[in-house]
Order: C-alpha cells, then sequence, then structure tokens
C-alpha cells in the first residue's frame, strides 16, 4: 500500500515537474517574443525618428533656398512694376520714351531665351504641377532661371500677368535640383517639389499656411498628399519669414460693416459664390480660347509674341490707362477699399488673356485675384453684401475655383482677412468650386473625384485606384 502511494506521489511529482518546465518554456517564448516585438517597434521608432529629421532637414534646406530665390524675385517684380509705372509718367508727359512700346521686342527676346534653352515657350507652372502626379514629367532646371528674366520682363514692359506662377516654378526647380543631387525616390523627390514650390509660393504671398496647403492640393483635385504636410509647412514657413524680414508684407484688410454668420449671411455668401463660379468659368475658358487661338493663328512663336505684345500696347493706348497692366495690385487695392468700375474684371481678363495667350511669362493668379476682387466690389451689393468685403469673398473665391483648392483658399481668407468671417468665407469657397466646373488654371491638373458626387473622373486615375484597392483587398491581415 505504501509502495502505490509512493508511486503516485511521484508521478504526480513527476507531472507537476513536466507542467512546471512547460510553463516556463511557454512563458520564456512570450517573453522571447515580446522582446522581439518591442525590439522592432524601437526600430521602427528609430526608422521613423530619423524619416522624420531626414524630411526637416529637407524641408529646411529646401525652405530656405526657395524663400531667398521668391523674395529676391520678389523684389525684382517690385522694381520692374516701379520702373514702368515711373516710365509711363515720364512718357505720357513727353520727356521719356513709353516702356509700352518695347513690350513685344521683350516677347522676341523671351521667345529666344525658350529656345536657346532647348524648351518649349509653353513650358512653365504646368510642368511643375504635372510632375507632381508623374514622375517621369520632371520640370527642368533650365525653368528657374528662365522664368526668372522672363516674368521680370513682362512685368518690366506692361505685361498683365502676375508672379505666382514665376515662384510656383522656381521653387519647382529648386525641389528637382535636390533630388538630382541627392537621387531622391519617386516620394523623396515629390516631397522635394511640395517643399519649393510652398515656400516659392510662401515667400511670395507671405501666407505659408495656405501656401503650404496649397502646394498638397493642386497636384490632382480630390487627393491631399498628407505625408508632405509638415516639410511643406516648414518650407512655406521659412519662405514667408525672408520674405517678411525683408520687408514684404501681405496683403490685409479690416471691415467695419460684417453680417452675421445666420441663415441671412449664409444666404448673401451662396449667392455671391454662384456668380463667381460663373466668372471663374468666363475667366479661365477666355485665357484657354486665347492660347489656342494664338497658336492656331501665328504657328510660330516670334510672330505670336510679337502681335500679341502689339495687341497689348494698342489696347492700353485706347483705354488710356495702365490700370490693367502688370500684376493687377492696384485694382485689388481699389477694390477692397470699395471703388471698382463694372467693366474692370472684363478688362483685366482680356488684358491678361492677350498677355499670357502670346507667350509671355508670369502667374495667372494674381489676375484671377484682381478679377474676382472687382467683380466681387461690383456684385456684392447686388446680394446685399457691403463692397468691400464682396471684394474680398470675390477675390478669394475666384482663387478657389481657378486653382480648385478649396482648402488652401479658406487658409488664405484668414491669413489674409482674420478668422471673423471664417464661415463666410468657407461658404463662397464651397459654392464656387462646385459651380467653377472642370476648368482650372493648369491643364495638368488632374481631377480625381466628381465636384458633385463620389464618382471617378479621370479615366487613368480611376484604373489605378482601382488596381491598387484590388492588390490590398488580396494582401492577408498581418
Amino acid at each position: 500500500m505504501a509502495d502505490s502511494e509512493e508511486r503516485v506521489d511521484g508521478a504526480r511529482s513527476n507531472d507537476w515537474d513536466d507542467f512546471s518546465l512547460d510553463v516556463g518554456a511557454s512563458l520564456s517564448q512570450l517573453a522571447r517574443a515580446s522582446l522581439r516585438r518591442d525590439t522592432e517597434r524601437g526600430r521602427r521608432a528609430v526608422r521613423a525618428l530619423v524619416k522624420l529629421f531626414k524630411r526637416v532637414a529637407l524641408a529646411t534646406g529646401i525652405g530656405l533656398i526657395a524663400g531667398a530665390l521668391g523674395a529676391s524675385f520678389l523684389w525684382s517684380m517690385q522694381f520692374a512694376c516701379d520702373f514702368f509705372l515711373a516710365s509711363e509718367r515720364l512718357g505720357t508727359s513727353g520727356t521719356s520714351p513709353r516702356a509700352l512700346f518695347l513690350l513685344p521686342f521683350a516677347g522676341l527676346a523671351i521667345v529666344f531665351a525658350y529656345k536657346r534653352s532647348g524648351l518649349s515657350v509653353d513650358a512653365g507652372t504646368d510642368q511643375v504641377v504635372e510632375s507632381l502626379g508623374n514622375e517621369e514629367s520632371r520640370p527642368s532646371l533650365w525653368l528657374v532661371p528662365l522664368i526668372f528674366f522672363s516674368s521680370v520682363a513682362t512685368q518690366l514692359f506692361g505685361g498683365s500677368a502676375g508672379r505666382e506662377g514665376a515662384a510656383l516654378q522656381l521653387g519647382g526647380g529648386i525641389g528637382e535640383l535636390f533630388g538630382r543631387a541627392f537621387r531622391f525616390r519617386a516620394s523623396d523627390l515629390k516631397t522635394a517639389l511640395i517643399c519649393g514650390m510652398s515656400g516659392g509660393f510662401g515667400a511670395v504671398f507671405g501666407a505659408p499656411l495656405a501656401a503650404a496647403i496649397f502646394a498638397l492640393e493642386i497636384g490632382c483635385v480630390g487627393v491631399v498628399y498628407y505625408p508632405a504636410f509638415l516639410p511643406a509647412l516648414i518650407s512655406s514657413t521659412l519662405g514667408a519669414a525672408i520674405s517678411s524680414y525683408l520687408g514684404f508684407t501681405p496683403l490685409t484688410s479690416s471691415f467695419a460693416g460684417v453680417p452675421s454668420a445666420g441663415v441671412w449671411g449664409a444666404g448673401q455668401a451662396l449667392s455671391l459664390g454662384l456668380l463667381c463660379g460663373a466668372t471663374c468659368i468666363f475667366f479661365c475658358s477666355t485665357i484657354r480660347r486665347f492660347g489656342r487661338s494664338f497658336r492656331r493663328r501665328f504657328p510660330n512663336d516670334y510672330l505670336r509674341v510679337f502681335f500679341g505684345g502689339l495687341c497689348v500696347v494698342v489696347a492700353t493706348c485706347l483705354l488710356g490707362t495702365n490700370a490693367y497692366n502688370g500684376v493687377g495690385a492696384t485694382l485689388i487695392q481699389d477694390a477692397l477699399q470699395g471703388r471698382a468700375e463694372a467693366y474692370d474684371f472684363l478688362l483685366k481678363t482680356l488684358m491678361t488673356a492677350f498677355t499670357l495667350g502670346a507667350g509671355f511669362k508670369g502667374g495667372e493668379i494674381v489676375p484671377a485675384l484682381a478679377v474676382g476682387s472687382t467683380f466681387g466690389c461690383v456684385a456684392g451689393p447686388w446680394v446685399g453684401l457691403d463692397p468691400q468685403l464682396g471684394a474680398a469673398f470675390g477675390m478669394i473665391a475666384l482663387f478657389c475655383g481657378t486653382t480648385n483648392c478649396p482648402l488652401a483658399s479658406l487658409a488664405l481668407s484668414v491669413e489674409l482677412f482674420g478668422s471673423e468671417n471664417a464661415l463666410l468665407f468657407a461658404i463662397v469657397c464651397g459654392a464656387t468650386y462646385m459651380t467653377s466646373g472642370r476648368l482650372g488654371l493648369y491643364k495638368s491638373q488632374r481631377i480625381l473625384f466628381s465636384k458633385f458626387t463620389d464618382d471617378l473622373e479621370d479615366t487613368r486615375l480611376s484604373a489605378t485606384l482601382r488596381h491598387d484597392l484590388e492588390t490590398l483587398e488580396g494582401v492577408p491581415e498581418s
């Protein structure tokens, strides 16, 4: 009996020892697995920090260079504008020839410079926007000096064009330069281009938040490239800081009579936004049609730019004013003070279409702001708004409708006019965005989703997106 009890106790002891060994082995395996997971998480955290520091360093370097270049470009454009105005005053008094008469010859010099560099005269901001969605389409480094020279020459002799297009091309060229120097892969190159665009845009406009969001939105309507959000903010902030340090301040304004953001105020903003949507269609379609007509009637680039320059000269002389030449800053300032004529937006659109359609260089956004502010100043009272507030609404609405960037437009309104009317500005932007159609300033900008539904608009992007979704569905869960 005692022997049997001892055997049972021994068996129990052996079972307990085996169980203890199994538990110990399991705990050891769990500990090793947990250690491996913690180690992998630590490695991932370190890799994430390294990537973060690399992106910050990249954004800082590009922002400093793009900001400095953008500020120098802004100073050159200001000098060119002042020179043109001084020459016009002297010319009308008979003491000096008018710089305006040299505009056709400046156009010949611009075309010659582009052809000598091996670039098409039509190369411009569209090439930079295209590169954001197509890694095979990379902007040429020649764009940096060429757009600098050609934009200043256009302003120097009275062409009606803006400056932001040049800033985007300058920034895109800087990003491309970094990409080639450090042999970036596709995602890093896209981030570099976005940083360059936001840095140049921030330096010229002095609105860093709007500049960063604009660079993220402009490539493809319906898609925001969030991985470049922080780098773009850093670059745009540095660009705006450099510009501000050198004495350039953004255009700001305040309003005495502000409607409440209630139902009536929202209805007023909505009504003006719908009208601005139609104005966007008119502005963009006019510029495109003039460009196509010039190219069809004058296949020779030299003849086209010379004839276009003559058209601007003749139109300016017939109108008897240079208010519609240059970027349109005077029109914007007058409109924000409640002064605009009913025909200002029409004449500014036509003068810009003549200038850009002929092959002169510059941007379209600032002229669009001039068109929007003058139209809003006139149309604002139609819906019961103060002319000054209507000018501000129209200015932001045309920026939204012509670029298809509603978030950047809202950010620009806050940075320029404060947050008091942010809700009304958002309503204006939303109405203009939805009614401006598929047109925009940049032909290479792709619209992924419809503005009214979730239908995919771009067939090429639709096929790519569906392929990616099918690929993700086939990937097993980790």
